[in-house]
C-alpha cells in the first residue's frame, strides 16, 4: 500500500514538473503595450498594413485619443525617413519587442546594423526610439492604455481556448530539438491580419513571439478567436523558432533552387511580404510543418486537404509533396533524428521542384 501512494505521489510530481515546464516556454497571452503603440504609431503614418479596421471600436478609440497628434514629429520620421527604407510588417515588430517597457523605453539589445532588425539601421532606430519616448508622454499613452485595460482583459480571455489547445511537446518530438527560449504569445489588437514571429536574444536566452492579429469580432463588438483560423496561426508562429536557423545554416546548398524558385513567384510572395527566397523557403517548411501537426493530431482529412490547397493558392504549389516529405523524416527517425539531419534531402526535394 505504501509503495503504491509513493508511486502515485511520483506520478502527481512527474506532472507537475510536466506542466511547470510548459508553462515556463509558453507563458498565457497577453497584450504587450510596446506591440500597440508601435502600431498606432504607424497607423497615424498611413501605413496601409497596420491600417485595416477589422476591430472597429477599438481603431475608434485610437482615433478618439491619438487623432490629433498625426503631426507628431514621430509621426513625420517615420513617413521621410523610416517607411522609404522599407520598415514595415515585421520590421515594426522587431523594434516592439527590442525595446524595454514604455515610458522611457531602451534598447534591450544596443541597436546595431542588424538590430532590432536590417531594414531599421542603426541611426534611424535610435532616433525613433527617442521620438516613440516623447510621443508616449506627448500623447498621454499611458492613460490610454489604462483606459482599455478591461478591453485587453476580454481579448486575451477570449483567446484563451486556443492557448490550451496547444501540444507543445509535438515540437521537440517532430524537430529532434529542445526550445532554447521562452514562447510568448501576444494580440496584436491594432494589427488586423497582420501575424508575426520576432524574436530576441539576451544572455544566450530567446525569446519567441508569436503576435497574433485581430480581425474578427463578435456580435458585442469584442474580439473573437475562431479555432479554424486562429490555432493554425499560433501552430505556424512557433515553427519558425524551429526552422528558421536551419534554412539559415543551408544557405549555400538551398541557394541554386530558391533562388530559382523565387523568380516567377517574386511578385505574389512580395505581396504576403516574402522578400527572399530565405524567408520563402522558411515559410515553405513551416507551412508544410502545420500540415504535419494536423494530421498527427488526428484533424478532419478535409480540413488537412483544404490547408493545403490554400498553401498551394499563395504560391507553395509544392506543399503537398513538402508534407510527404516530412512524413516520410517522421517514419525514418532512426536514420533522421533531427530536422537538421534530414536537411541534405530536403535540399534534393527542392533541387528537383526547381528543375520541373
Amino acid at each position: 500500500m505504501i509503495q503504491k501512494i509513493s508511486s502515485f505521489c511520483g506520478y502527481l510530481l512527474l506532472v507537475a514538473n510536466t506542466l511547470l515546464g510548459q508553462q515556463s516556454i509558453l507563458q498565457r497571452p497577453i497584450v504587450d503595450e510596446r506591440i500597440e503603440l508601435l502600431s498606432i504609431a504607424f497607423r497615424l503614418a498611413d501605413c496601409q498594413e497596420y491600417s485595416e479596421n477589422l476591430y472597429p471600436d477599438y481603431v475608434a478609440r485610437i482615433e478618439n485619443h491619438f487623432g490629433k497628434y498625426k503631426s507628431h514629429p514621430l509621426i513625420a520620421y517615420i513617413q521621410k525617413k523610416v517607411r522609404p527604407y522599407g520598415v514595415g510588417f515585421d520590421a515594426v515588430m522587431y523594434m516592439a519587442v527590442s525595446i524595454t517597457a514604455l515610458p522611457n523605453s531602451s534598447p534591450i539589445q544596443p541597436f546595431s546594423k542588424a538590430l532590432p532588425e536590417p531594414r531599421w539601421g542603426k541611426k534611424r532606430a535610435t532616433k525613433f526610439l527617442e521620438l516613440l519616448n516623447e510621443f508616449y508622454q506627448d500623447t498621454d499613452a499611458a492613460a490610454f492604455f489604462k483606459e482599455n485595460r478591461a478591453l485587453y482583459q476580454t481579448a486575451t480571455t477570449a483567446f484563451e481556448h486556443i492557448y490550451q489547445e496547444l501540444d507543445l511537446d509535438w515540437y521537440p518530438q517532430f524537430y529532434g530539438a529542445q526550445p532554447k527560449g521562452i514562447f510568448k504569445i501576444v494580440l496584436g489588437l491594432g494589427n488586423g491580419r497582420g501575424n508575426y514571429g520576432p524574436k530576441i536574444k539576451v544572455n544566450e536566452v530567446e525569446t519567441i513571439y508569436a503576435i497574433i492579429g485581430t480581425w474578427k469580432v463578435d456580435s458585442l463588438g469584442h474580439p473573437s478567436y475562431d479555432a479554424a483560423r486562429y490555432f493554425p496561426l499560433l501552430l505556424h508562429e512557433f515553427n519558425h523558432s524551429f526552422v528558421n536557423h536551419v534554412v539559415e545554416k543551408y544557405h549555400q546548398a538551398l541557394k541554386y533552387s530558391g533562388e530559382k524558385l523565387f523568380k516567377p513567384l517574386e511578385d505574389k510572395m512580395r505581396l504576403q511580404a516574402y522578400g527572399t527566397w530565405q524567408v520563402m523557403y522558411a515559410e515553405a517548411i513551416v507551412r508544410a510543418a502545420v500540415v504535419k501537426y494536423l494530421i498527427d493530431h488526428d484533424y478532419d482529412k478535409e480540413l488537412i486537404a483544404q490547408r493545403i490547397r490554400e498553401e498551394e493558392e499563395r504560391g507553395f504549389w509544392w506543399t503537398g509533396e513538402l508534407v510527404t516529405e516530412l512524413e516520410r523524416y517522421d517514419k525514418n527517425r532512426n536514420k533522421y533524428p533531427t530536422l537538421d539531419s534530414f536537411m541534405p534531402e530536403l535540399i534534393k526535394f527542392f533541387n528537383k521542384k526547381a528543375n520541373l
